[in-house]
């Protein structure tokens, strides 16, 4: 039924209750704009693929949206610094619920050159990939974002250059455009780069202190996190999903284009003549590829988070395999039950995450405590689906299955504070907190802090409902000073081990999941403190001695070539900013 037959009242009614409301009947009752087209790929593999050209997403109406696209969200603001110019807005018709043209194009394949068409594909696809996020299979909660104010500004057409990227101090995603210049490629069209690039907005609004300068696996974790989210964004889609189905046949160890991600800027990257490639989706380039073999023993000298993560990445795709190999085997060739499951075995576990310094093993471990706890029991597939989420992490040398299975649980509880008053408010949490800080192993003389407090509603296998969590996520920081001659600059400056825990309680108050990162100060854990703080003294003498570190204020350093630094130690101050 299309939502244009549909009072703006009713409407409005409709978009109260949407979350009460199964998948199916949304679709029935048309909460959802009609014909908003975007990119399910990008366009060079649109040119050898048809499907995966531009297509109908599922965006739901609001009552607020206007021109820009703006939403609740989200606001495209189409400005571009390097020729000073703001593009007129895409315009939205409140009758037709529909976006134009600045005079009245229709914004389909047929216009895709239009800049307005360039704004609501970007958009299209950060609101669908916050929609993924926020749905029940994966977090079941609103999810913020890491910057002040309710919305998320989205650039287009920010400049020329071959890049994309998040940026937490403009408040923005920001997408480059390159090629020739008098015809170039734009990486808003670019359904995987769109993607990867919200889902690091994403985690940064959810884990913030993921961006501070730790490890090099936390940074890889950011870009296996937002490769993930390309992927799931791009299975969701039924045009890319059954056209992948019908090539691979559901074995997704196949070249497919689910796997290979950003082909158009890949095949640009690696000097690739783009119009050969129409109808040969094999010869297409790509920019990584989640369907690859790497281990920790490959990437061990590697400080590249791009590369780091595709071990993590790979881990995950050999997960997708897994299931839709069972689909197949099951006589249900489609790959949308696979997609399901993989969204909540992969997304659902990120709230049993620590809030700092995330290394692979800690995922994994959340991994399998998430499956633990909400495989049903009688489920035939539990036992296989547990050993073989150990052996993926085994088989990459990420942990061993004994590793994996080493989880933590506070000790007694000093003073039981109801979970009804912990979950009320930071304040009550922060009272929990403190009142148990020997059964948590936080030091008594550290100033700690809620980072986060919140509830979640998820779905579980055969759209039944979990239980509700409460996730707790606190921090603390120990200091130390930097007094080796490897810190170059920095000798003599003071930096901060970040620690801190996530702990999931149930209904109950029942302890569900807890993910410490100690320090220096509690006898139980000084020896993998002692561990933590020798990696993170090594990581920051790596990153002085490839030039990647200097000093700002009244005593500034000198680094090669014309960019800045990436991470900064501001002298006289006690922490390090990224």
């Amino acid at each position: 039924m299309s939502n244009f037959k549909y009072k703006r009242e009713t409407k409005k009614n409709l978009y109260e209750i949407r979350n009460y409301l199964r998948e199916t009947t949304r679709q029935e009752l048309g909460v959802y704009l009609e014909n908003v087209l975007a990119y399910v790929q990008d366009p060079l593999v649109g040119l050898a693929l048809d499907e995966a050209g531009v297509r109908p997403f599922q965006v739901e109406w609001e009552p607020g949206l206007a021109d820009g696209p703006t939403s609740a969200r989200l606001a495209v603001v189409d400005y571009n610094a390097d020729t000073n110019l703001l593009v007129s807005p895409a315009k939205w018709d409140q009758k037709k619920l529909k976006y134009f043209g600045p005079e009245g194009e229709i914004l389909d394949g047929d216009h895709r050159n239009l800049f307005q068409f360039h704004q609501v594909n970007v958009w299209t696809i950060v609101q669908s990939v916050l929609d993924l996020f926020e749905g029940l299979w994966a977090l079941g909660r609103p999810v913020p974002w890491g910057v002040n104010g309710g919305r998320l500004i989205i650039v287009p057409h920010a400049g020329y250059g071959e890049n994309a990227f998040y940026d937490r101090r403009s408040k923005a995603l920001q997408f480059y455009y390159y090629g020739d210049p008098k015809s170039p490629k734009y990486t808003c069209l670019s359904h995987d780069i769109v993607a990867h690039e919200t889902g690091h907005a994403i985690l940064d609004g959810i884990r913030p202190y993921y961006f501070q300068f730790t490890s090099p696996e936390t940074a890889a974790f950011h870009e296996f996190v937002a490769d993930l989210t390309a992927i799931l964004a791009a299975l969701r889609n039924n045009y890319v999903r059954l056209a992948v189905g019908d090539k691979t046949d559901g074995d997704l160890s196949k070249d497919n284009i689910i796997a290979c991600l950003a082909e158009e800027f890949g095949a640009h990257l690696k000097g690739q003549e783009q119009d050969k490639y129409t109808g040969n989706i094999s010869g297409i380039a790509r920019l990584r590829d989640a369907n690859n073999r790497l281990m920790m023993t490959d990437i061990k000298d590697s400080d590249s988070p791009h590369r780091r993560s595709l071990v993590l990445t790979g881990a995950v795709y050999d997960l997708l395999k897994a299931v839709s190999r069972e689909y197949k085997e099951s006589n249900r060739k489609n790959l949308w039950s696979a997609t399901v499951r993989l969204i909540r075995m992969a997304l659902q576990p990120l709230d049993f995450c620590p809030p700092v310094d995330i290394r692979f093993i800690d995922y994994a471990r959340a991994m399998l405590r998430n499956f633990e706890l909400y495989e049903p029991q009688d489920s035939p597939r539990r036992e296989a689906y547990t050993q073989f989420i150990r052996q993926i992490f085994s088989d990459r040398g990420i942990c061993d299955s004994k590793e994996l299975g080493m989880l933590r649980t506070p000790g007694s509880w000093d003073v039981y504070h109801p979970v009804d008053a912990i979950a009320d408010s930071r304040t009550g949490a922060y009272y929990f907190l403190n009142d148990n800080r020997k059964a948590l192993r936080i030091p008594w003389n550290q100033d700690l802090s809620v980072v986060d407090l919140y509830v979640t509603n998820k779905q579980g296998r055969a759209g039944s409902r979990l239980p509700r969590e409460i996730v707790l996520e606190y921090i603390w920081s120990e200091q130390f000073r930097l007094d080796e001659d490897c810190f170059g600059p920095l000798k003599g400056q003071a930096a901060e081990l970040l620690c801190g825990g996530t702990l999931v309680l149930d209904d109950r108050g029942n302890v569900l999941s807890w993910q410490h990162k100690p320090g220096l100060q509690v006898d139980k854990d000084l020896e993998e403190g002692k561990k933590r703080m020798a990696q993170l003294r090594d990581h920051i003498a790596r990153q002085v001695q490839r030039g990647l570190v200097g000093l700002r204020g009244d005593r500034e350093v000198e680094i090669p070539g014309k960019w800045t630094p990436p991470c900064n130690c501001r002298h006289k101050l006690r922490s390090f900013a990224s």
